[in-house]
């Protein structure tokens, strides 16, 4: 999973690659406000992990534009 915050804003938004139980792949988002219970989540479906991937560097792209920052996510 990957997580970026917009301190300026005290936003977050997250991405996930998901495999599901027939080796399928998808795309996990979720955003909202830091300080709030509410927020969004979409799913979004592609047909190979390479296409994953490409969609999860083309976010990170554009979080970054957009003034977010990484936040390292401690592994369990």
């Amino acid at each position: 999973m990957q997580r970026w915050v917009n301190p300026d804003t005290a936003r977050y938004y997250q991405a996930d690659l998901v495999e599901d139980l027939f080796g399928g792949w998808s795309v996990v988002t979720a955003w909202g406000g830091l300080m709030s219970h509410r927020g969004q989540m979409r799913t979004a479906w592609v047909a190979t992990r390479e296409q994953a991937e490409k969609r999860l560097e083309e976010i990170e792209k554009r979080r970054r534009a957009r003034g977010y920052r990484p936040v390292d996510q401690p592994c369990n």
